[in-house]
C-alpha cells in the first residue's frame, strides 16, 4: 500500500493514500483501521466532562438560591461561572469533534493547517460524519513544514 506519511508525536504517523486519510502507529501501515475503532479515552473524557458540568451546575444554582443577588459579592463565584462556562463550551466541542483513526477521502470537505503561536500546530480536517453532521478532526502535528508539503503533495491542501 502506498502512502505518503507524515509524524504527528513520537509513536504516530497520518498516513494519507489516495481512498483514506488515517492515523497507524507505523511508518510501513499493515491495514487501515476502521472508522469506528475509537479507543476508550473518548469516552470517559467526555463522562468526565459531564460529570464536572453537573457539578459546577448544581454548586452555582444552590449558591444563587441561597445566597440572592449577594452571590456576586465574593469573588470566588465569578471563578466558578467561569468554570461552568468553559466546561459548557467543552461539552460543545466534544460534540461537533471526532477521534475517529480514518476520514475516507471522499468524505473530506476540507483541510487547514492551523499554526498558533503558543501551541503546536495541528492540522484540521472537516469531513461529513454521520447523519448529515459535518465534524472535526483535529491532528497535532510534531513538524510544521514536513506535514504542510505531504498535505500539498497529495492534493488536499492548495498551494
Amino acid at each position: 500500500m502506498q502512502t505518503k506519511f507524515f509524524r504527528i508525536n513520537d509513536k504516530e504517523y497520518c498516513h494519507i493514500s489516495d481512498d483514506a486519510i488515517f492515523i497507524f502507529n507505523s511508518k510501513e501501515p499493515t491495514r487501515i483501521p476502521l472508522e469506528d475503532e475509537l479507543g476508550n479515552a473518548w469516552g470517559i473524557s467526555s463522562i468526565l466532562n459531564y460529570i464536572f458540568f453537573v457539578l459546577l451546575l448544581f454548586y452555582t444554582s444552590s449558591s444563587l438560591g441561597n445566597y440572592g443577588m449577594s452571590f456576586f459579592k465574593y469573588p470566588i463565584n465569578y471563578g466558578g461561572l467561569l468554570l461552568l462556562f468553559m466546561s459548557l463550551i467543552k461539552i460543545k466541542e466534544g460534540f461537533q469533534t471526532s477521534s475517529t483513526p480514518t476520514i475516507p477521502r471522499k468524505k473530506v470537505r476540507s483541510v487547514y493547517l492551523k499554526s498558533p503561536k503558543f501551541s503546536y500546530p495541528s492540522v484540521a480536517i472537516y469531513f461529513d460524519g454521520p447523519e448529515g453532521k459535518i465534524l472535526r478532526r483535529n491532528i497535532r502535528v510534531s513538524n510544521k513544514k514536513e506535514a504542510l508539503l505531504i498535505l500539498q503533495e497529495t492534493g488536499l491542501i492548495k498551494k
